[in-house]
């Protein structure tokens, strides 16, 4: 074999080497919400005091700061405004948190959003009525109207 065709062999397993394990370790472009939900007390859901909305994903070696939640009024996800602060990312269970004191009252949609710029991206929404006034202990919260 001569000296350039064993160049072009190298270069062309190292390419293949490079190209193998980038499609092992880029993020997928199929990972999925695949809930979000929101944990009420035994008061329900009401007004002032704080919940914990989770949303979890099929899987998480996207940049967890690429999902964020959103909220927004009656019964068609839409027109609204993202919740403010960091979502939490907890690797373990593929779940992203973050706190949402309600500011309003009725029926309301928080939707979890995954967006990677170029790539998939994926939502869902529950619906929740917010019911009520109620006053933050900060470990409880007690019930006012």
């Amino acid at each position: 074999m001569s000296r350039s065709h064993s160049r072009a062999a190298a270069s062309a397993a190292a390419l293949a080497a490079v190209t193998v394990t980038a499609a092992l370790t880029g993020p997928p472009a199929n990972a999925e919400m695949t809930g979000v939900s929101v944990t009420a007390g035994s008061e329900g859901i009401v007004t002032g005091c704080h919940y914990t909305i989770t949303a979890t994903v099929t899987d998480m070696s996207d940049d967890p700061g690429s999902i964020f939640f959103w909220l927004s009024g009656g019964v068609i996800p839409g027109n609204g405004e993202r919740l403010p602060g960091d979502p939490i990312h907890h690797p373990a269970n593929n779940t992203v948190t973050t706190t949402w004191t309600p500011t309003r009252s009725g029926p309301q949609n928080i939707t979890a959003i995954q967006s990677v710029p170029g790539q998939y991206t994926s939502t869902k929404f529950t619906t929740v009525d917010v019911e009520g006034t109620g006053l933050d202990t900060g470990s409880s919260c007690i019930k006012t109207g």
